[in-house]
C-alpha cells in the first residue's frame, strides 16, 4: 500500500513539474487542419499567430476569439486536458505582420493604445495565459518594446491579477543579440530591469539563418547561440532554440516536413537529413539531440515552428519525438531513474 501511495506522489509531481519547455506555433491558417488534441498534449506553450499591430489598432482580433470560442476544437481539447493543459498565447505581429510594429512601439502614445488593446484582449478571453511579441522588421525597436512589455506588467500588476507569459522572438544572430542584451529599463518604485528580464522566454529562430552547407537550425548554429548567449551574459533560463518543422534548399521554396515525407516516405526512418532532391530538414533524432543541449546548457526549452507542417500521423511526428524526449529530461529524469512514456503522463 505505502508503494502504490508513493507512486501516485511521485505521478502527482511530474504532472507538475516539466523539465523544459516545448512550445508550439500554429499560425491562424492551420487552424482548421491541425489535430489540436495532440498539440494540446504534447506542448507546455501553445502559440497562436497571430495579432497584427496597426497604427489605426490591432487586426485578426477576431480569428483568434473564433478559435477560442466555447466549443470549438482547441477550446475543447484544452477542457479536456484539464490542468494538464499548456499554457496558450497569442503572437504579436511576426513576418509579413509587422509593417505598422515600429511606428506604433515608437510613438508613446500608440504604446499605450496597444497596451490597452491587448489587456482588453486578455481579459475577454480566459484562455489566454499571455503574450508573444514578433517585431520582424530590419532593425527592431528593442527599447520601446520593453517599455510596452513594462507598462503591460506595471499594469496586469496594479490591478492584483495573475502576471500573464511573455516571450518574444528573435533572428538567432550575434548582432540581435547585442542589440537587446545592454538594454535596460528602470520602473517607477522598482529596481532596474533588463531587457530579458521582462520576458519569460526569448524565442532564437535559429532557422532563419542558412550555412555554407544549405542547412538551417543545424547542431552548430544551436551551440553558437547557447555560448553567444551566456557570453553576452544573458540568463541561460530565459532561452528557447528554434526547430523548423520545414525542410529548405538554395534558390528553391522552402517545404513543410509532410509534404517531403510524402513525397520520400522513406525519409523518417533512413536517419538522413536531406530529401533525394537535396532538401535539409530536421529529422527526429536531431530534434532530440536539440533537447538534450536543452537539458545539459541550462535553457528553458525549444520553439517549434510550425506544428501544422508535421506529419499527421504519430509515426515520424517530430512534435511526438520531442515531447517524448522532453518530458524524460531534467531533474526528475535523473532522480527517478526511469522514463515516462505516455503523453498524458507528463504534462506542465
Amino acid at each position: 500500500m505505502a508503494g502504490v501511495l508513493r507512486t501516485a506522489a511521485l505521478m502527482a509531481l511530474v504532472q507538475r513539474v516539466c523539465a523544459i519547455a516545448v512550445v508550439g506555433y500554429v499560425p491562424d491558417y492551420r487552424f482548421n487542419s491541425i489535430d489540436w488534441r495532440k498539440a494540446v498534449a504534447r506542448t507546455t506553450h501553445l502559440i497562436l499567430f497571430s495579432v497584427e499591430p496597426k497604427v489605426d489598432g490591432l487586426q485578426n482580433l477576431d480569428t483568434i476569439r473564433g478559435i477560442l470560442r466555447p466549443q470549438s476544437a482547441l477550446s475543447v481539447a484544452l477542457e479536456q486536458a484539464g490542468a494538464d493543459a499548456p499554457k496558450v498565447l497569442v503572437s504579436v505581429g511576426g513576418a509579413g505582420r509587422s509593417a505598422d510594429f515600429g511606428q506604433v512601439l515608437g510613438s508613446k502614445k500608440s504604446r499605450k493604445r496597444l497596451a490597452k488593446q491587448l489587456l482588453s484582449l486578455l481579459q475577454e478571453l480566459p484562455q489566454l495565459s499571455g503574450l508573444d511579441f514578433d517585431v520582424e522588421v530590419q532593425n527592431p525597436d528593442w527599447l520601446n518594446l520593453a517599455k510596452l512589455v513594462l507598462m503591460l506588467r506595471t499594469a496586469i500588476g496594479s490591478r492584483g491579477g495573475e502576471m500573464p507569459v511573455m516571450t518574444m522572438t528573435f533572428h538567432a544572430l550575434s548582432a540581435a543579440m547585442k542589440g537587446f542584451a545592454p538594454l535596460t529599463l528602470k520602473p517607477q518604485d522598482s529596481e532596474e530591469k533588463r531587457f530579458v528580464d521582462l520576458f519569460d522566454m526569448c524565442h532564437a529562430m535559429t532557422y532563419t539563418v542558412m550555412d555554407q552547407q544549405g542547412r538551417h537550425a543545424s547542431e552548430k548554429m544551436d551551440t553558437d547561440v547557447v555560448e553567444a548567449w551566456a557570453k553576452l551574459g544573458l540568463p541561460a533560463e530565459r532561452l528557447t532554440l528554434g526547430i523548423p518543422l520545414f525542410a529548405v534548399k538554395n534558390g528553391a521554396v522552402p517545404a513543410t516536413y509532410q509534404e517531403i515525407v510524402t513525397q520520400e516516405p522513406s525519409i523518417i526512418s533512413s536517419g538522413q537529413e536531406r530529401t533525394k532532391e537535396g532538401f535539409f530538414f530536421v529529422n527526429a533524432a536531431s530534434a532530440a539531440k536539440k533537447v538534450q543541449l536543452a537539458e545539459e546548457r541550462g535553457i528553458a526549452g525549444l520553439m517549434i515552428w510550425e506544428l501544422g507542417q508535421d506529419v499527421l500521423e504519430d509515426h515520424g511526428n517530430i512534435l511526438r519525438e520531442v515531447w517524448n524526449a522532453a518530458k524524460n529530461k531534467g531533474f526528475l529524469h535523473r532522480l527517478l531513474g526511469f522514463s515516462f512514456k505516455e503523453d498524458h503522463l507528463f504534462s506542465c
